[in-house]
């Protein structure tokens, strides 16, 4: 089973970056999508308070009441809708919820459909629980078309797996969007899943439409803390479907994972209350999208589509090079900037990179100028 797993090359192109810096080496850092921010004040001194209060022992499975109660009231007033607790499991990140969904509901053999491009553990995952990836290539705008998402649909497809915002595109699917592909959903018998950790990060409305808002059991809402509460390290997200498919995801949370940190969730439960650290974090990361999205535009050879939500863009460098691995690697040696090459998002990503604006000001031009750079040095007519 093992050898079908993939290395996550974001986390090697970091490791290469780092070693670059121990030697004495200025690194701009534009490949990892972590925020640079703190996590709220109010979260942090709420997981404070929970060790010196002593509250570091097992919770209950499924995540501390509370918690789950909060998280249903918070999602029903931003999503119109009436979400029950018993519909809402805590996890250890976004990706052991979707471990468990994928666990939950696939058998043996099964096909799950992937965007391509899209996170690059998706295809992993679903490997490591015994599915098959098919993937639907995602237009030049990065849309999906519907058309090619039914023609991917056979007898062996359980599931389709949505990420809105969208890692790397930095788009998101429309409300018309989610409609036309829960219908093809329900015409199939297949589940969705629609992992959402990107969907406070949006700059054009509050939150991106959920497949929440849909009319159809079958889907399965993963979204977490860590990106719109700068909290990656807590290691806290939850899943939201029906009670049964919650019930069931629980059991192997129980036996796999027990329960999520009890810390983690006592800052996640306080930082629903950070509405004003939230909305200055999304105004500097918009200050910074439109910076890069302005910079790139200018750079000769290179094709970018202004991005809507997450904190990435994904520009088109075909023009310049044909082999984003071979770009970034090349960038890196040369320029000291770090980005993701596309290809690591799918066969569809190539002749892209993956840029993260998830880092200052200063940092993002000064990247960008050596990028600027580095593709002014290349002749007109080397293909790298």
């Amino acid at each position: 089973m093992i050898a079908k797993i993939e290395p996550f090359e974001v986390m090697e192109i970091l490791a290469r970056a780092k070693e670059l810096e121990r030697a004495g080496e200025d690194v701009i850092h534009l490949e990892i999508g972590e925020p640079d921010f703190d996590i709220p004040t109010k979260a942090k001194l709420e997981s404070i308070k929970a060790i010196k209060e002593g509250f570091t022992h097992y919770t209950e499975s499924k995540g501390i009441p509370e918690l789950r109660e909060a998280i249903a009231e918070y999602l029903s007033s931003n999503l119109d809708l009436h979400l029950s607790p018993d519909k809402v499991l805590i996890t250890g990140g976004v990706s052991l919820g979707l471990l468990y969904s994928l666990s939950t509901i696939l058998n043996k053999g099964d096909n799950v459909i992937v965007p391509d491009p899209s996170y690059p553990c998706y295809p992993n995952i679903i490997r490591f629980v015994g599915g098959r990836v098919k993937t639907v290539e995602l237009e030049e705008d990065f849309s999906l078309n519907i058309e090619k998402l039914k023609e991917n649909i056979d007898g062996k497809t359980r599931a389709i797996i949505l990420n809105t915002p969208s890692n790397p595109t930095g788009t998101y699917l429309s409300s018309r969007e989610l409609k036309g592909i829960t219908e093809i959903a329900e015409d199939n018998d297949v589940y969705v899943i629609s992992d959402e950790i990107y969907s406070g990060l949006v700059y054009d409305r509050k939150r991106s439409p959920s497949i929440l808002e849909q009319d159809y059991e079958k889907v399965i809402m993963l979204d977490g803390f860590s990106k719109l509460y700068a909290m990656t390290g807590m290691r806290i997200g939850y899943a939201v479907s029906t009670a049964e498919i919650i019930e069931d995801m629980d059991k192997i949370q129980q036996n796999l994972y027990i329960c999520p940190s009890s810390i983690s969730q006592r800052a996640a439960l306080a930082s629903l209350e950070c509405e004003k650290d939230v909305e200055y974090m999304k105004r500097k990361f918009n200050e910074r999208r439109k910076l890069v999205y302005r910079k790139l535009k200018r750079i000769s050879g290179v094709k970018v589509i202004e991005p809507k939500g997450a904190y990435y863009i994904f520009p088109d460098i075909r023009k310049i090079c044909t082999d984003s691995n071979k770009f970034a690697e090349k960038l890196l040696e040369k320029e000291k900037v770090a980005v993701t090459p596309g290809k690591a998002f799918g066969k569809n990503g190539e002749g892209h990179i993956r840029i993260s604006y998830s880092t200052s000001i200063e940092k993002l031009e000064e990247g960008l100028n050596r990028i600027e750079n580095f593709i002014s040095q290349l002749s007109s007519q080397t293909v790298l």
